[in-house]
């Protein structure tokens, strides 16, 4: 009995992480291979209009739309006020973009944010929308970027999305980790999935969706991870989101345990709900032939790495012999996914000098975990992050 209970414990550790280190492995390879651009597109006339979500946003809006404006002056900039109570609104007009305002206690979230942005920007003659957060900078060819991507015809874009690291001073190995595993996730495996003619994935900053896009699947994404979700709907209905890898968008790292918690949690719990939300849609994208949609049902069902790492040093607590040489070849992939996210930074030896603080940030994630919990429930709600940074 005691044999065949952790033979059970096993296998449900491999189904566990398999999902996570398969992914791994398949956007490592993708890296090696060059992004694939678009065959034969037909060129067409882009408009483009930036919307940008916010709520309660004042101490830091200025910044974004000053920075678009340095990116491109004559782009315009909807900036949606929602359901604030702070000067948002009248500090994003300060700074130049159009205002465009939600007050209603009913439409909670930035899905609904989002939507009636799409709206305003569509209403105003734009046929294509670049979604920024609203705590962002962006680099200066974002805009000229994904203009031309679409132009091209990409039906959807993503550019490199990065948390933005304090330049002025020192920064903590912990905020350094946060900084590494985001790119891990947000552009190596952007880059392996272009590369291996995979859609990129949204990532709810710095994305592009054309007005015929949203025409054919309309932005009806309402959980706590709208970006993930909606990108499991693209997918299911064949369209790919392509990678804009030479642009960024680098956003605020929060530097509070709670803010960076909350934070945490929005992005874990939130993918868990898609998940099992959407399995079923992907299945059945798979089975009538969208072999695309596989990948993202893989990537749905992956675990953060350093839960899949939690779950590789749990395997060594159990006598079985396979398991311990699944558990070495799923490191060796970590261990090379991380290589290589750290290779793709600025500064790769302080990332990689960071990975000694790993302990601590993997019992922090552990300690998140009841919170994570939570945020994975139907019943659970969009919660803004903390800013700690004040315009200069």
């Amino acid at each position: 009995m005691v044999q065949v209970s952790i033979l059970a414990l096993a296998v449900a550790m491999v189904v566990f992480a398999a999902p996570l280190f398969l992914n791994l492995a398949v956007c490592i390879v993708g890296n090696l291979c060059p992004a694939r651009r678009l065959d034969g597109a037909v060129r067409r006339a882009i408009r483009l209009a930036l919307v940008v979500p916010a709520h309660d946003e004042e101490l830091m809006i200025a910044r974004t739309v000053q920075s678009v404006r340095a990116a491109d002056g004559l782009i315009p900039v909807f900036v949606v006020a929602h359901n604030c109570s702070d000067s948002t609104a009248s500090v994003a007009a300060a700074a130049g973009a159009q205002v465009v305002e939600l007050n209603n206690p009913k439409l909670r979230g930035k899905g609904a944010a989002l939507r009636h942005g799409f709206a305003a920007a569509l209403a105003a003659g734009a046929n294509a929308v670049l979604v920024i957060d609203a705590d962002s900078v962006v680099s200066a060819n974002l805009i000229s970027a994904t203009q031309a991507a679409l132009e091209g015809g990409a039906e959807a874009t993503q550019c490199r999305y990065e948390l933005e690291l304090s330049a002025s001073g020192p920064v903590r190995p912990l905020a350094r980790l946060r900084a590494l595993a985001f790119r891990g996730m947000n552009v190596l495996r952007a880059r392996g999935r272009a590369g291996l003619g995979f859609s990129t994935g949204l990532f709810g900053n710095g994305f592009a969706l054309t007005a015929a896009t949203l025409d054919r699947v309309p932005f009806n994404a309402n959980s706590i991870a709208e970006d993930v979700e909606y990108h499991t709907k693209l997918v299911a209905q064949g369209v790919r989101v392509r990678w804009v890898g030479e642009a960024f968008v680098h956003a605020h790292i929060p530097t509070s345990g709670a803010a960076q918690a909350t934070q945490e949690a929005r992005w874990e719990g939130g993918r868990f709900r898609v998940a099992s939300q959407a399995t079923g849609k992907l299945v059945s994208a798979v089975l009538s032939g969208n072999w695309r949609a596989l990948e993202t049902l893989v990537d749905v069902w992956s675990l953060p790495l350093s839960r899949g790492v939690l779950a590789l040093l749990l395997t060594a607590a159990l006598p079985v012999h396979w398991l311990h040489v699944f558990a070495l070849v799923c490191a060796a992939i970590g261990f090379l996914y991380v290589l290589e996210s750290a290779l793709l930074g600025a500064e790769p030896m302080r990332d990689l000098a960071a990975l000694a603080a790993s302990p601590l940030y993997l019992v922090w994630k552990a300690a998140i975990t009841p919170l994570v919990l939570r945020q994975s429930r139907s019943r659970a709600s969009w919660a803004r992050t903390k800013r700690e940074v004040r315009q200069p």
